[in-house]
This record gives C-alpha cells, structure tokens and sequence, in this order.
C-alpha cells in the first residue's frame, strides 16, 4: 500500500487546477498573438506575418496588408487586375481571415492599388 503524500492546504490552494485540455498549437498561438497586436494598432509587420498564411503564397506574394482600422483592413495589391480579383473575392477572403484570425475581426477589406 502506498502513502498518499499530503500537501499543506497552503500550497494546495495555490496550485489551481490541472489542464484537463491538451495544449495548443504554436501555429494557433501565434495567430491570435499577431492578431491582437494588428487589432491594437501595432499591426504593420503583424499584418504582413498572417496575410499570406491566411491567404496563401499566391495571393500574399501580390497583396499587403497595410492597416486594421475599426474593423477596416486596407491591402495594397500590385496591379489593376489582381485588385479587380480580389474585390470580387472580398467575402471569401474575410471569412477566410475572420476564421483564421480570430482575435482581429475583419468586416471589410479594401483592395487600393500598390505605389
């Protein structure tokens, strides 16, 4: 028979429970760690990391993201018929990113031309 090992209540009641979930993945964490640091406006290099995981290397590799603003995000998008493509893709595209990322939610994405 083995003794159960008694804790003092003291250090017991600070413990707290145990996980009963396994962990989460980095992948998963690290979208909604960028994606709270695009919402609260320190989104440039945050944005730019999430949009072509997002999105994909296709469409990353001819659009940017460039802000996140009351739920507005602007993308840059390199040429007139990519814009065209992605303006008739906008739902898709933000319920792709709203699923994705969901600590930054996206009502509307704005396609402007890239300088």
């Amino acid at each position: 028979m083995v003794d159960r090992l008694k804790v003092p209540r003291a250090i017991s009641d600070n413990l707290g429970p145990v996980a009963s979930r396994e962990p989460t993945p980095l992948a998963v964490l690290l979208s909604d760690v960028l994606g709270r640091l695009a919402r609260d406006g320190h989104g440039g290099a945050a944005l730019g990391a999430l949009w072509p995981r997002v999105q994909g290397t296709v469409i990353g590799a001819r659009s940017r993201p460039v802000e996140l603003v009351d739920g507005v995000l602007q993308v840059e998008v390199r040429g007139a018929t990519w814009r065209a493509t992605l303006q008739a893709q906008e739902a898709v595209l933000r319920e792709r990113w709203n699923a994705a990322v969901t600590s930054a939610t996206v009502r509307r994405i704005e396609f402007r031309l890239a300088p």
